[in-house]
Protein backbone atom coordinates (compact mmCIF):
# COMPACT_ATOMS: atom_id res chain seq x y z
CA UNK A 1 0.00 0.00 0.00
CA UNK A 2 1.20 3.50 -0.81
CA UNK A 3 2.21 5.98 1.84
CA UNK A 4 1.78 9.69 1.15
CA UNK A 5 3.05 12.85 2.77
CA UNK A 6 3.57 16.47 1.81
CA UNK A 7 5.76 19.35 2.84
CA UNK A 8 5.62 23.07 2.23
CA UNK A 9 8.67 24.81 0.81
CA UNK A 10 9.19 28.57 0.46
CA UNK A 11 11.20 29.71 -2.54
CA UNK A 12 13.03 33.05 -2.33
CA UNK A 13 13.33 35.19 -5.44
CA UNK A 14 16.72 36.65 -6.29
CA UNK A 15 14.93 39.93 -7.08
CA UNK A 16 11.58 41.64 -6.57
CA UNK A 17 9.38 39.81 -9.09
CA UNK A 18 6.75 42.16 -10.49
CA UNK A 19 3.71 41.54 -12.67
CA UNK A 20 0.68 43.74 -13.37
CA UNK A 21 -1.05 41.85 -10.53
CA UNK A 22 1.47 41.86 -7.72
CA UNK A 23 5.03 42.03 -6.41
CA UNK A 24 6.66 38.91 -4.98
CA UNK A 25 9.76 38.25 -2.92
CA UNK A 26 8.84 34.65 -2.04
CA UNK A 27 6.66 31.91 -3.44
CA UNK A 28 5.30 28.93 -1.51
CA UNK A 29 5.07 25.50 -3.09
CA UNK A 30 3.98 22.10 -1.79
CA UNK A 31 5.81 18.85 -2.51
CA UNK A 32 3.88 15.58 -2.50
CA UNK A 33 5.67 12.26 -1.91
CA UNK A 34 4.22 8.81 -2.63
CA UNK A 35 6.21 5.81 -1.38
CA UNK A 36 5.47 2.19 -2.32
CA UNK A 37 6.22 -0.99 -0.38
CA UNK A 38 9.55 -1.34 -2.20
CA UNK A 39 10.74 1.97 -0.83
CA UNK A 40 10.51 3.83 -4.12
CA UNK A 41 9.23 7.41 -3.86
CA UNK A 42 7.46 9.42 -6.51
CA UNK A 43 7.64 13.20 -6.23
CA UNK A 44 5.16 15.79 -7.42
CA UNK A 45 4.92 19.53 -7.00
CA UNK A 46 1.66 21.27 -6.19
CA UNK A 47 2.40 24.79 -7.40
CA UNK A 48 -0.37 27.13 -6.30
CA UNK A 49 -0.03 30.85 -6.96
CA UNK A 50 -2.25 32.92 -4.70
CA UNK A 51 -4.43 35.37 -6.60
CA UNK A 52 -4.20 33.37 -9.83
CA UNK A 53 -4.66 29.67 -9.14
CA UNK A 54 -8.31 28.60 -8.74
CA UNK A 55 -7.41 26.37 -5.78
CA UNK A 56 -9.11 27.79 -2.63
CA UNK A 57 -6.12 28.91 -0.49
CA UNK A 58 -7.92 28.45 2.84
CA UNK A 59 -8.71 24.82 1.96
CA UNK A 60 -5.50 23.93 0.17
CA UNK A 61 -3.55 22.22 2.93
CA UNK A 62 -6.63 20.52 4.38
CA UNK A 63 -7.28 18.98 0.95
CA UNK A 64 -3.67 17.83 0.82
CA UNK A 65 -4.18 16.25 4.24
CA UNK A 66 -7.36 14.54 3.01
CA UNK A 67 -5.57 13.22 -0.05
CA UNK A 68 -2.66 11.81 1.95
CA UNK A 69 -4.99 10.33 4.57
CA UNK A 70 -7.06 8.58 1.87
CA UNK A 71 -3.92 7.17 0.22
CA UNK A 72 -2.47 6.02 3.54
CA UNK A 73 -5.70 4.27 4.51
CA UNK A 74 -6.33 2.80 1.07
CA UNK A 75 -9.56 4.77 0.75
CA UNK A 76 -11.16 6.54 -2.21
CA UNK A 77 -9.28 9.66 -3.32
CA UNK A 78 -11.20 12.87 -2.54
CA UNK A 79 -12.28 15.07 -5.44
CA UNK A 80 -9.47 17.27 -6.71
CA UNK A 81 -11.47 18.95 -9.49
CA UNK A 82 -11.41 22.39 -7.88
CA UNK A 83 -7.77 21.92 -6.77
CA UNK A 84 -5.86 21.79 -10.08
CA UNK A 85 -2.49 22.42 -8.42
CA UNK A 86 -2.96 19.40 -6.15
CA UNK A 87 -4.33 17.32 -9.03
CA UNK A 88 -1.25 18.23 -11.06
CA UNK A 89 1.12 17.35 -8.22
CA UNK A 90 -0.64 14.04 -7.56
CA UNK A 91 -0.48 13.08 -11.24
CA UNK A 92 3.19 14.04 -11.29
CA UNK A 93 4.00 11.95 -8.22
CA UNK A 94 2.15 8.91 -9.56
CA UNK A 95 3.97 9.14 -12.91
CA UNK A 96 7.32 9.40 -11.17
CA UNK A 97 6.54 6.41 -8.94
CA UNK A 98 5.47 4.27 -11.90
CA UNK A 99 8.79 5.05 -13.56
CA UNK A 100 10.84 4.02 -10.53
CA UNK A 101 10.92 7.23 -8.49
CA UNK A 102 13.97 8.66 -10.25
CA UNK A 103 12.36 11.96 -11.34
CA UNK A 104 12.22 10.65 -14.89
CA UNK A 105 8.58 11.35 -15.59
CA UNK A 106 8.81 10.96 -19.38
CA UNK A 107 11.42 9.47 -21.71
CA UNK A 108 12.32 11.25 -24.95
CA UNK A 109 15.21 12.60 -27.00
CA UNK A 110 15.16 15.46 -24.48
CA UNK A 111 15.85 13.28 -21.42
CA UNK A 112 18.49 11.43 -23.42
CA UNK A 113 20.25 14.75 -23.84
CA UNK A 114 19.92 14.66 -27.63
CA UNK A 115 17.66 17.65 -28.23
CA UNK A 116 16.66 20.86 -26.47
CA UNK A 117 13.42 22.83 -26.17
CA UNK A 118 13.33 26.32 -27.66
CA UNK A 119 12.19 28.76 -24.96
CA UNK A 120 11.63 32.50 -24.63
CA UNK A 121 13.75 34.80 -22.51
CA UNK A 122 11.50 36.47 -19.94
CA UNK A 123 12.03 40.14 -19.09
CA UNK A 124 10.46 40.95 -15.73
CA UNK A 125 8.75 44.26 -15.03
CA UNK A 126 11.01 46.97 -13.71
CA UNK A 127 11.96 50.50 -14.65
CA UNK A 128 12.79 51.23 -18.28
CA UNK A 129 16.57 50.96 -18.00
CA UNK A 130 16.44 47.72 -16.01
CA UNK A 131 14.08 46.10 -18.51
CA UNK A 132 16.19 47.23 -21.46
CA UNK A 133 19.27 45.77 -19.75
CA UNK A 134 17.46 42.48 -19.13
CA UNK A 135 16.40 42.29 -22.78
CA UNK A 136 19.91 43.02 -24.02
CA UNK A 137 21.36 40.37 -21.70
CA UNK A 138 18.84 37.75 -22.90
CA UNK A 139 19.70 38.45 -26.53
CA UNK A 140 23.42 38.30 -25.77
CA UNK A 141 22.86 34.92 -24.11
CA UNK A 142 21.43 33.57 -27.37
CA UNK A 143 17.67 33.94 -26.89
CA UNK A 144 15.84 34.65 -30.14
CA UNK A 145 12.41 35.05 -28.54
CA UNK A 146 12.00 37.76 -25.90
CA UNK A 147 8.90 38.00 -23.73
CA UNK A 148 8.12 41.29 -22.01
CA UNK A 149 5.64 41.66 -19.17
CA UNK A 150 3.75 44.90 -19.74
CA UNK A 151 0.77 46.71 -18.26
CA UNK A 152 2.03 47.92 -14.90
CA UNK A 153 4.34 50.71 -16.03
CA UNK A 154 3.83 53.80 -18.18
CA UNK A 155 2.67 52.48 -21.59
CA UNK A 156 4.76 54.98 -23.54
CA UNK A 157 7.87 53.75 -21.75
CA UNK A 158 6.96 50.16 -22.56
CA UNK A 159 6.52 51.09 -26.21
CA UNK A 160 9.87 52.86 -26.18
CA UNK A 161 11.51 49.71 -24.81
CA UNK A 162 10.04 47.60 -27.61
CA UNK A 163 11.04 50.26 -30.14
CA UNK A 164 14.65 50.18 -28.88
CA UNK A 165 14.82 46.41 -29.35
CA UNK A 166 13.30 46.69 -32.82
CA UNK A 167 15.82 49.36 -33.82
CA UNK A 168 18.59 46.84 -33.21
CA UNK A 169 16.90 43.63 -34.30
CA UNK A 170 14.30 42.95 -37.00
CA UNK A 171 11.41 40.52 -36.47
CA UNK A 172 13.19 37.67 -38.31
CA UNK A 173 16.19 38.14 -35.99
CA UNK A 174 14.35 38.51 -32.66
CA UNK A 175 10.72 37.66 -31.97
CA UNK A 176 9.01 39.73 -29.29
CA UNK A 177 6.03 38.52 -27.25
CA UNK A 178 4.27 40.67 -24.68
CA UNK A 179 2.15 39.61 -21.72
CA UNK A 180 -0.40 42.12 -20.43
CA UNK A 181 -1.87 39.83 -17.74
CA UNK A 182 -5.29 41.34 -18.45
CA UNK A 183 -4.14 44.87 -17.63
CA UNK A 184 -5.78 46.79 -20.51
CA UNK A 185 -9.24 48.29 -20.09
CA UNK A 186 -11.93 47.81 -22.73
CA UNK A 187 -11.77 51.54 -23.50
CA UNK A 188 -8.05 51.53 -24.30
CA UNK A 189 -7.26 48.03 -25.54
CA UNK A 190 -7.85 48.59 -29.26
CA UNK A 191 -5.69 51.72 -29.43
CA UNK A 192 -2.93 50.00 -27.46
CA UNK A 193 -3.00 46.96 -29.74
CA UNK A 194 -2.70 49.28 -32.76
CA UNK A 195 0.31 51.03 -31.25
CA UNK A 196 1.97 47.74 -30.31
CA UNK A 197 1.38 46.35 -33.80
CA UNK A 198 3.87 48.82 -35.27
CA UNK A 199 6.71 46.71 -33.90
CA UNK A 200 6.05 43.32 -35.51
CA UNK A 201 5.17 41.42 -32.35
CA UNK A 202 4.72 37.65 -32.33
CA UNK A 203 1.72 37.78 -29.97
CA UNK A 204 0.15 39.38 -26.91
CA UNK A 205 -1.03 37.33 -23.95
CA UNK A 206 -4.36 38.13 -22.29
CA UNK A 207 -4.76 41.83 -23.22
CA UNK A 208 -7.96 42.20 -21.15
CA UNK A 209 -9.00 40.48 -17.95
CA UNK A 210 -10.46 37.00 -18.17
CA UNK A 211 -14.18 36.27 -18.21
CA UNK A 212 -15.16 38.79 -20.89
CA UNK A 213 -15.88 36.30 -23.65
CA UNK A 214 -17.86 38.65 -25.88
CA UNK A 215 -15.18 41.34 -25.79
CA UNK A 216 -12.34 38.86 -26.21
CA UNK A 217 -14.07 37.26 -29.20
CA UNK A 218 -14.38 40.67 -30.85
CA UNK A 219 -10.73 41.45 -30.18
CA UNK A 220 -9.56 38.13 -31.63
CA UNK A 221 -11.55 38.84 -34.80
CA UNK A 222 -10.08 42.31 -35.35
CA UNK A 223 -6.70 42.34 -33.59
CA UNK A 224 -3.58 43.46 -35.49
CA UNK A 225 -1.52 41.19 -33.18
CA UNK A 226 -2.22 37.48 -32.58
CA UNK A 227 -3.83 37.01 -29.16
CA UNK A 228 -2.93 34.19 -26.77
CA UNK A 229 -5.40 33.26 -24.03
CA UNK A 230 -3.81 32.59 -20.65
CA UNK A 231 -5.86 33.44 -17.56
CA UNK A 232 -8.95 32.85 -19.71
CA UNK A 233 -8.41 29.09 -19.38
CA UNK A 234 -8.30 29.06 -15.58
CA UNK A 235 -11.14 27.26 -13.82
CA UNK A 236 -12.44 25.55 -16.97
CA UNK A 237 -12.23 21.81 -16.36
CA UNK A 238 -14.83 19.99 -18.48
CA UNK A 239 -14.07 19.09 -22.09
CA UNK A 240 -17.39 20.59 -23.17
CA UNK A 241 -16.62 23.94 -21.56
CA UNK A 242 -13.12 23.98 -23.04
CA UNK A 243 -14.53 23.37 -26.51
CA UNK A 244 -17.16 26.05 -25.97
CA UNK A 245 -14.52 28.64 -25.09
CA UNK A 246 -12.39 27.85 -28.13
CA UNK A 247 -15.38 27.79 -30.46
CA UNK A 248 -16.78 31.08 -29.20
CA UNK A 249 -13.64 33.23 -28.75
CA UNK A 250 -11.60 31.63 -31.57
CA UNK A 251 -8.21 32.79 -30.27
CA UNK A 252 -5.02 32.62 -32.30
CA UNK A 253 -3.20 30.84 -29.44
CA UNK A 254 -3.78 29.32 -26.03
CA UNK A 255 -1.19 28.96 -23.26
CA UNK A 256 -0.96 25.79 -21.22
CA UNK A 257 0.14 25.89 -17.60
CA UNK A 258 -0.28 22.37 -16.17
CA UNK A 259 -0.22 23.60 -12.58
CA UNK A 260 -3.17 25.91 -13.30
CA UNK A 261 -5.11 23.53 -15.53
CA UNK A 262 -4.97 20.33 -13.49
CA UNK A 263 -1.92 18.50 -14.82
CA UNK A 264 -0.67 16.87 -17.98
CA UNK A 265 -3.80 14.94 -18.96
CA UNK A 266 -5.94 18.05 -18.54
CA UNK A 267 -3.48 20.10 -20.59
CA UNK A 268 -3.39 17.43 -23.29
CA UNK A 269 -7.16 17.75 -23.60
CA UNK A 270 -6.74 21.46 -24.34
CA UNK A 271 -4.07 20.63 -26.93
CA UNK A 272 -6.27 18.09 -28.70
CA UNK A 273 -9.16 20.54 -28.86
CA UNK A 274 -6.88 23.33 -30.09
CA UNK A 275 -5.36 21.14 -32.80
CA UNK A 276 -8.83 20.24 -34.06
CA UNK A 277 -9.49 23.97 -34.53
CA UNK A 278 -6.07 24.94 -35.92
CA UNK A 279 -5.46 27.04 -32.82
CA UNK A 280 -1.82 27.48 -31.88
CA UNK A 281 -0.53 26.73 -28.37
CA UNK A 282 2.55 26.60 -26.22
CA UNK A 283 3.42 25.38 -22.72
CA UNK A 284 4.38 27.70 -19.88
CA UNK A 285 5.55 26.99 -16.36
CA UNK A 286 4.08 28.71 -13.28
CA UNK A 287 7.04 29.67 -11.11
CA UNK A 288 7.50 26.05 -10.03
CA UNK A 289 10.67 24.91 -8.30
CA UNK A 290 13.13 22.87 -10.32
CA UNK A 291 11.16 19.74 -9.41
CA UNK A 292 7.96 20.84 -11.14
CA UNK A 293 9.86 22.55 -13.94
CA UNK A 294 11.79 19.35 -14.65
CA UNK A 295 8.58 17.31 -14.90
CA UNK A 296 6.84 19.89 -17.09
CA UNK A 297 9.86 20.16 -19.39
CA UNK A 298 10.00 16.38 -19.75
CA UNK A 299 6.29 16.25 -20.64
CA UNK A 300 6.59 19.17 -23.04
CA UNK A 301 9.38 17.40 -24.91
CA UNK A 302 7.02 14.54 -25.77
CA UNK A 303 4.63 16.89 -27.62
CA UNK A 304 4.62 17.89 -31.27
CA UNK A 305 6.22 21.28 -30.70
CA UNK A 306 5.88 23.91 -33.41
CA UNK A 307 7.63 26.89 -31.84
CA UNK A 308 8.96 28.38 -28.63
CA UNK A 309 7.76 27.40 -25.15
CA UNK A 310 7.46 29.56 -22.04
CA UNK A 311 9.30 27.28 -19.65
CA UNK A 312 11.12 28.76 -16.67
CA UNK A 313 14.85 28.46 -16.31
CA UNK A 314 15.19 27.47 -12.65
CA UNK A 315 17.37 30.53 -12.07
CA UNK A 316 14.80 32.74 -10.35
CA UNK A 317 15.32 31.49 -6.81
CA UNK A 318 18.15 31.63 -4.31
CA UNK A 319 17.20 28.30 -2.72
CA UNK A 320 16.05 26.13 -5.63
CA UNK A 321 16.65 22.38 -5.83
CA UNK A 322 19.40 20.80 -7.89
CA UNK A 323 18.33 20.13 -11.46
CA UNK A 324 19.58 18.40 -14.61
CA UNK A 325 18.18 21.26 -16.70
CA UNK A 326 20.44 23.88 -18.24
CA UNK A 327 20.14 26.59 -20.90
CA UNK A 328 22.26 27.06 -23.96
CA UNK A 329 21.60 29.69 -26.63
CA UNK A 330 17.95 30.10 -25.81
CA UNK A 331 17.08 26.41 -25.53
CA UNK A 332 16.46 24.25 -22.48
CA UNK A 333 18.44 21.02 -22.25
CA UNK A 334 18.53 17.99 -19.97
CA UNK A 335 21.94 16.88 -18.70
CA UNK A 336 21.60 13.10 -18.96
CA UNK A 337 23.34 11.26 -16.15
Amino acid sequence: MLQARWEKYTLHFKFLARTSREEMRTKDTWLLYLTDDKGRTGTGECSMLRGLSPDPPHLFESRLNSLCDAINRGKEIPSLLSFPAIRSGYEMAMLDLRNGGQKRWFESVFTRGEKGILINGLVWMNDYQSMLKQAQEKIAQGYRIIKLKIGALDFDSELELIKMIRKQFSAPEIQICVDANGAFSLQEVESKLERLARYDLHSIEQPIRAGQWEEMRRLCQTTPIPIALDEELIGIFSKERKAALLDFIQPQYIILKPSLLGGFAASQEWIDLANERNTGWWVTSLLESNIGLNAIAQWTATLDLQGHQGLGTGQLYENNFDSPLFIEKGSLYYRNG
